[in-house]
């Protein structure tokens, strides 16, 4: 099978049509991550607030015996203010995981183009003046660019956990 070889200007037009659309694919990865961090922000400050009192009086005391966690259980009552603490850690793993998904998407968007390109670039034949489509070439670059989009969600979704538990069943009341 012959290899066709595309005019440089072809290359470069197509090379841009590429890289604009990794562009935009970068920009909703960003967005994304933006109202991701304003949105844990705005609900880690609310825990707090609903905390303040036990915050300022230091009144985080854990149950103290597996007796006293089993009678928290069977006597659980049901405070409006525990109740909207649930719901915000629910919020935080619900927005967390969604954030998630969505970065995870524009990251699967771009490798998919990374490799399209890389398929025709390769079919095509070389040019030297053109850069790799992502990471500058290099592989390292572009996975750890990915790292903290891809750990800071899942970071928050254990936190809001580990609040979620503290509060529900370990915190005395």
């Amino acid at each position: 099978m012959e290899r066709s070889i595309i005019p440089q200007s072809d290359a470069i037009a197509l090379y841009n049509v590429y890289r604009d659309y990794i562009k935009q694919e970068n920009t909703l990865m960003n967005v994304r991550m933006t109202w991701f961090l304003t949105t844990q922000a705005f609900l880690f400050s609310s825990y707090a607030l609903l905390n303040q009192k036990r915050i300022s009086a230091g009144n985080f005391e854990l149950v103290r015996s597996w007796q006293e966690f089993i009678g928290g259980i069977t006597d659980f009552k049901l405070k409006f203010s525990i109740v909207i603490l649930m719901l915000i850690c629910f919020f935080g793993i619900f927005t967390a995981r969604r954030s998630y998904i969505s970065v995870r998407a524009a990251s699967l968007a771009i490798m998919a183009l990374r490799s399209k390109w890389n398929a025709e670039f390769a079919r095509r034949g070389p040019f030297i003046s053109l850069p790799a489509i992502t990471g500058g070439g290099d592989d390292k670059a572009m996975e750890e660019g990915w790292a903290s989009a891809a750990f800071l969600p899942k970071a928050a979704m254990v936190i809001w956990i580990l609040i979620a538990i503290m509060h529900g069943f370990l915190l005395r009341p």
